[in-house]
């Protein structure tokens, strides 16, 4: 609400301001003497189009936008919105063609184009116009105003990022001291949209920015009352709801502050607000109090109000609280009438694909859907009757198809990962329905549409036939962007600020170069439909493989997840819940304690036999432990289970058997993501590349055996050693994409939150910049430190380096989950090495070098710390060398050649005889 008529008073201060400052734009007597005439200017826009032909005949450009210009302003005033956008649109393409270009006149049409779509809820077209307009030269008032309302559009399709990066842009434009209320407007916004965004620290943010907010009001002489509601009103949304900023006291003092103001101004929308804030606050305070809110917000809410759908969620949610589900579900279907303006039939109503894009506050709709899901399951619990199960099912793919509404926008990368950390949410909730009626098919769509889907979506792109010219024009732009946005964390502050300049020009130009190709490749630089979600139909297994899927994802903030699993084999499909969260957490951890190094006494390996036997009983279920034995084993973790390596898992306390002694075991971030990978052509004609610094600067530890490491493999892999001086990141990003096998033995940290990184001789090569690398690799080994670990992000998982090397394009990644030992990675690798020569697979030849080490070593030196950091994700088949490859084709046409002699001959003696 506040944030609605912010822009509405922003617009019309625009439009006026516009109006007032049109020195220049004179025009014609023609377009005059039309507008002196009787009736609308609507009414006479055969005239006036007229008049704007025979400009264009006599390409008289600069006259005709002038005319242009004005006369869109004109049918603006009148209400008819989409001609005035076509109308200005005539004007700036006119005064794109003025020779020499008049800024001032070029960026006012820009604008006013901006603002007409804008009010049309055509989001994208005015960002785009608006980002023309922060090109152009012109006062910082301007720009602040431009900025401030592209933030408000990314705000309302959804892009809560990109939202908050242009809302902290206009800061830098508003003057301190003479733009006060521009300044309080915008801390009120950028804190709505934090707010949005559900976590600790956005939560923070946005109470910071209110509170400033706050005081700059009590400066002013004559304080907006608005901005004081606003301030009040989302205080104690914040104090009620914000994770860390929980207040209660605070939020009703803020709440209360807000209706007094609300009154103030007799606004009945401002006090319906206020009412519904208090009745959510009071459900679980006051039952009888929160109904008299509700019933006072209702009395104060307006025909068609946006409060109406709010208003009926919320009396749900009392419903809910006091166990009246059936009674949630009809004040639910009461909230689905008012978003969409009609009477629903009943409560198992669900909105189809075409309904949910009419849906604008996207956000609130998928919190109402989730309450009705949640509700669902509460039903079926409650009654124990099953039926209602299925509603949830249902229910859940209502929502899903609105995520996939969402994310197939043009968002940010963040944006699309708030928006997945939202759908984790509803996809756990439908699992618990498919557990309690054994739907199969739906958890398991339910599992992989939680993994990987953004990583999925950007590979697609690397099997478009896109020519090679724009494929390096792009990366030259985009690691322009990519050195400077390093750069900053390096200079002082003062020089931040032009650097952080430099970055947004060179994003706008980046913007624009894929905006020039869009309609020739649409499909690449804007590459949003969402990829193929492998189905429970087409996932075939051999005797002798087992998959294992599990999800894991907390049901709201800074809660205790929960986590469902899946297995498959040849024989048997299996859903199941893991139990006890939190002890198993509590194991995750400690294991990880563990493993970060070697044992040194008996107690330490008796502790660590306990725990990771304790973690083999939680994730493995009895049903199938006794069939492991010399299976394939692919897992394909969630959450933190990605942090642990299963091979060092114990399934024999007394005599301490690791897993990996009775199973072969990969991981795969999702099933789809691997198909989808699999599929991409690769065209790498080199077979190694080796890469070892071996020491480093910035007091990163030498490591000695990393030539040996990387050397091991060349003897089997023919191809290139960068060691030492050699090892540079240019080097690397020149070569890379020459080779099939890619060996970096190096020190890495990817739960570096600002950039994760990977060392070179000199400079590290930042995660921003692998992205771009063109890498055709068939195995990449990364026997650097905690390159598979990241940061964990609902609904993708963990965002590792390794992540990294599969976007930029690599078929198989072996990365390492702690700190790894360099004798030991050496020792590993080159027994990898060479079992892969030999024929095995990628898979069985990690194993093979594993068990080796581990049945070639005792006591400390046989610890899981020296030889399970490493573990093998993606695809899992067979890379001989080509001299081997050569060898078996000379024994293949040798073979054939004997045969055919072998026939030939005793063709010829049957003859004979």
């Amino acid at each position: 609400m506040r944030r609605k008529q912010f822009s509405k008073i922003l617009l019309l201060s625009i439009l006026l301001f516009l109006t007032f400052t049109s020195k220049g734009q004179d025009i014609s007597i023609q377009l005059d003497s039309v507008y002196k005439l009787p009736n609308s200017n609507y009414e006479k826009l055969a005239d006036y189009y007229k008049i704007l032909d025979q400009h264009l005949q006599n390409k008289d450009y600069k006259q005709l936008g002038s005319d242009a210009h004005q006369l869109a302003k004109w049918i603006h005033k009148e209400k008819h919105w989409d001609e005035s956008i076509k109308i200005i649109k005539i004007a700036y393409e006119a005064r794109e063609k003025v020779n020499p270009i008049d800024n001032n006149l070029l960026k006012r049409s820009y604008y006013n184009y901006a603002i007409y779509n804008k009010r049309r809820e055509n989001y994208s077209i005015a960002i785009k116009s608006f980002e023309k307009v922060l090109n152009v030269k012109g006062t910082n008032l301007f720009k602040g105003r431009a900025a401030a309302i592209i933030g408000d559009s990314y705000d309302r399709i959804g892009d809560l990022f990109k939202s908050i990066e242009y809302q902290k842009k206009a800061f830098s434009y508003f003057d301190p001291e003479r733009q006060v209320k521009y300044i309080i407007a915008n801390h009120i916004n950028i804190a709505f949209t934090y707010k949005k965004i559900r976590n600790r620290k956005s939560a923070k943010q946005g109470l910071f920015h209110l509170l400033k907010a706050d005081s700059l009001l009590r400066l002013e002489k004559n304080p907006n009352l608005s901005d004081a509601y606003a301030v009040q009103s989302n205080l104690g949304n914040l104090y009620y709801e914000g994770v860390g900023t929980k207040n209660t006291s605070k939020a009703l003092a803020s709440f209360h502050k807000a209706l007094d103001i609300a009154k103030t101004l007799e606004s009945n929308q401002y006090i319906a607000h206020v009412y519904y804030n208090l009745a959510v606050i009071n459900i679980k305070k006051d039952f009888g109090l929160s109904e008299i809110y509700f019933q006072k917000s209702l009395e104060y809410a307006e025909e068609n109000s946006e409060i109406l759908p709010k208003i009926h969620s919320g009396l749900g949610i009392k419903a809910n609280t006091e166990k009246r589900y059936l009674d949630a579900q009809n004040h639910f279907k009461d909230a689905f009438s008012a978003y969409f303006d009609q009477e629903i039939p009943d409560i198992y109503w669900l909105p189809n694909k075409e309904d949910l894009t009419k849906i604008k506050a996207k956000s609130e709709f998928l919190d109402l859907l989730k309450r009705k899901l949640k509700t669902w399951n509460l039903l079926a619990e409650y009654q124990d009757d099953y039926s209602y199960s299925e509603e949830a099912i249902k229910t859940t793919m209502t929502s899903d198809q609105l995520i996939d509404l969402i994310i197939t926008e043009d968002f940010s990368f963040s944006s699309k990962l708030f928006w997945r950390d939202l759908a984790s949410e509803i996809y756990i909730m439908g699992l618990k329905a498919c557990l309690n009626l054994k739907k199969n098919k739906e958890a398991f769509y339910f599992i992989e549409k939680n993994k990987a889907i953004l990583l999925t979506q950007e590979i697609t792109k690397n099997k478009l036939n896109i020519p090679e010219e724009i494929l390096e024009q792009e990366k030259r732009l985009e690691n322009k962007i990519i050195l400077f946005q390093n750069s900053l964390q390096e200079v002082s502050i003062h020089k931040k600020d032009s650097i952080s300049n430099i970055i947004s020009k060179g994003k706008s130009n980046l913007q624009q170069f894929k905006d020039s190709l869009s309609k020739e490749y649409p499909e690449y630089f804007y590459s949003n439909t969402l990829p193929k979600i492998v189905s429970f139909k087409e996932t075939k297994l051999n005797q002798n493989e087992v998959l294992i899927n599990y999800i894991m994802a907390e049901r709201g903030a800074e809660v205790i997840p929960e986590a469902y699993g899946m297995i498959l084999t040849a024989n048997q499909k299996l859903l199941f819940r893991l139990d006890n969260i939190q002890t198993l957490l509590n194991n995750i951890r400690s294991l990880r304690k563990k493993l970060d190094s070697p044992f040194k006494t008996s107690e330490d390996i008796i502790s660590y036999k306990k725990v990771a036997h304790q973690l083999y009983n939680s994730l493995i279920p009895s049903e199938i432990r006794n069939d492991l034995t010399n299976k394939k084993i692919t897992i394909s973790a969630d959450h933190i289970l990605g942090f642990i390596p299963f091979e060092a898992l114990v399934t024999n306390i007394n005599s301490g058997r690791y897993l990996i002694e009775d199973c072969e075991i990969n991981y795969k971030y999702s099933l789809s993501f691997h198909k989808e990978n699999s599929t991409i052509s690769r065209q790498a004609n080199k077979e190694y590349l080796g890469i070892a610094p071996v020491d480093f600067p910035n007091r990163l530890t030498t490591l000695k055996k990393s030539e040996e490491e990387i050397s091991s493999a060349n003897k089997y892999y023919n191809g290139l050693l960068l060691i030492k001086e050699e090892a540079t990141k240019e080097n690397f990003k020149k070569q890379a994409s020459e080779y099939k096998i890619l060996h970096l033995a190096t020190h890495a940290d990817a739960s570096d939150s600002l950039n994760p990184w990977i060392a070179f001789r000199q400079k590290k090569l930042t995660e921003l910049e692998l992205s771009v690398v063109d890498n055709q690799a068939e195995l990449v080994m990364l026997s650097a430190c905690n390159t598979s670990l990241g940061e964990v992000r609902r609904g993708e998982g963990v965002l590792s380096l390794a992540r990294g090397f599969f976007k930029s394009g690599a078929h198989t990644v072996i990365p390492s989950l702690w700190s790894t030992n360099d004798k030991a990675t050496a020792t590993i690798t080159s027994d990898f090495y060479k079992n892969l020569s030999e024929g095995q697979t990628k898979s069985a030849a990690l194993r093979t070098a594993k068990l080796n080490y581990l049945h070639n070593n005792s006591d400390a030196e046989a610890s899981p710390h020296y030889w399970a950091s490493l573990i093998l994700i993606g695809d899992t088949g067979t890379l001989l060398p080509q001299s081997n490859n050569l060898l078996f084709l000379w024994i293949g046409i040798v073979t054939l050649l004997i045969t055919i002699l072998f026939i030939f001959l005793y063709q010829k003696k049957k003859g004979r005889l």
